[in-house]
């Protein structure tokens, strides 16, 4: 069964110049992160292993997911199919394999034992808060009406030995999960599994309705069931293969302040209160890696995409069956091409999308023609076919995200906007596109028209 490793070796194997080794010693404080940041800003998206991270016993990897290639090859499918193969993974889920042991629970320290001290101690950003955080944690919690596993990534700011905070965003399943226990005044069980390969964070981020488990996308994207084991201070199941497992609860009614920290915006969220995971064991391999994501860069924006634009694509094909297209670009941005038949299918779309999600602040629906994956197009429809007077939709006091930096807080409440960057079929005056005669542009070859070194 594929894990963190075995993919790491096959990009190595594929593609050696997408993996790069740092062997001298780092500073967890800043410098990992600052090394992303720099290799981003020269537009290389390389996998980064960290051999020897100071006051760590354990190695860490990050932009594990940096690039479309790596996740298309963790899928075995090329960067045009990834989407496809996502929506095969939703549309054919498989079932995880429980076993009675795994990799990750080589090495089991419970009780007294248990030091999250020495997992590596991060630092990204110098507005940080000033203690570490483990941002490629991906929690397992099970609603205890309907026993249905709940899969999400969330930040954990370490608080000691044996606890950190974590942060739930306002109305997504794990928060729907822990207010249910909440309300019950019990402790919620919890387990953070670190160190996975791609199709497990591709899968925990699946956007659905809580009734699908994203173990069975997990499944469906590895086409085959994925192995997983008991916890052993909880009933909960995580996969055998990870490289670290966090076992323990999130007390009801306790909250502690947690920030500021720079998100996926490229801003600091600021400080909130979060509850506290109390960790009863830490459990990992022999030989672990520590993942890490570093945030707000290229791959903590590309990871959720696939997800996200799986369901976006099937709300907004059932608003309006003549959506052909959709991408999100930027964050918190949604981009739409219809073929359209009538001037109100736009609105029917924008509706749909900003009420479906808190991660939906802006819709542009364009026409068919329009390449959605190209921001200069997208632009330039908005610019040639709006008319502001008339076809932007502002919706008032709709829930957002937090991570927002415009978002009023608490409570992350916002305005979002749609905006119809279509052609209007009626009341305009006619407009023609310039073309060159279509047979004309196909017979030009551009080889005979340069020389190699021009090209």
């Amino acid at each position: 069964m594929p894990d963190l490793c075995t993919f790491i070796n096959a990009v190595r194997h594929v593609r050696p110049r997408e993996v790069l080794d740092i062997h001298r010693t780092v500073s967890p404080r800043y410098e990992t992160a600052a090394i992303l940041t720099k290799l981003e800003q020269s537009s290389r998206f390389p996998m980064v292993f960290f051999h020897h991270v100071n006051q760590s016993a354990f190695p860490v990897v990050s932009n594990v997911c940096g690039t479309q290639f790596r996740l298309a090859l963790s899928l075995g499918c090329s960067v045009r199919e990834l989407r496809e193969r996502y929506a095969q993974a939703c549309e054919q889920p498989i079932q995880p394999e429980l076993k009675r042991e795994g990799p990750v629970q080589e090495q089991v320290f419970t009780g007294k034992d248990v030091n999250l001290e020495i997992l590596p101690q991060l630092i990204y950003h110098q507005n940080d808060a000033p203690r570490p955080y483990i941002t490629a944690a991906i929690i397992v919690a099970r609603d205890p009406q309907t026993g249905k596993s709940n899969l999400s990534f969330h930040r954990l700011m370490m608080m000691n030995e044996n606890s950190t905070t974590i942060f739930m965003a306002r109305g997504k399943h794990l928060d729907q999960i822990y207010r249910k226990y909440e309300s019950a005044a019990e402790p919620m069980p919890v387990s953070a599994f670190i160190g996975v390969h791609p199709a497990c964070s591709l899968g925990a981020l699946y956007m659905g309705t809580a009734d699908v488990e994203e173990y069975d996308i997990v499944g469906g994207l590895l086409r085959s069931p994925l192995p997983v084991v008991k916890c052993v201070t909880n009933s909960l199941h995580v996969p055998a293969e990870a490289q670290f497992v966090l076992e323990g609860f999130v007390a009801p009614d306790k909250r502690i302040a947690e920030g500021p920290f720079g998100e996926f915006t490229g801003y600091s969220t600021g400080t909130s209160c979060c509850p506290i995971f109390t960790v009863t064991a830490l459990t990992c391999r022999h030989n672990a890696v520590f993942q890490d994501i570093v945030s707000g860069l290229t791959e903590h924006l590309l990871l959720p995409i696939p997800g996200m634009e799986h369901r976006l694509l099937t709300l907004a094909r059932a608003a309006e069956p003549a959506t052909i297209a959709l991408k999100v670009s930027v964050p918190l941005t949604v981009f739409v091409a219809l073929k359209k038949q009538d001037d109100s299918q736009p609105q029917r779309v924008m509706e749909a999308l900003m009420n479906s999600d808190i991660y939906v602040k802006q819709v542009v629906v364009v026409d068919a023609g329009v390449d959605v994956s190209d921001l200069r197009q997208v632009a330039t429809a908005i610019a040639l076919h709006t008319r502001p007077d008339k076809d932007i939709l502002i919706k008032r006091f709709c829930l957002g995200t937090e991570l927002d930096p415009s978002c009023e807080s608490p409570g992350g409440y916002t305005t979002k906007i749609g905006i119809d960057a279509t052609v209007p079929l009626h009341g305009m005056r006619p407009v023609i596109k310039n073309r060159v005669p279509q047979a004309l542009l196909e017979s030009i070859d551009l080889s005979e028209l340069l020389e190699e070194r021009q090209l």
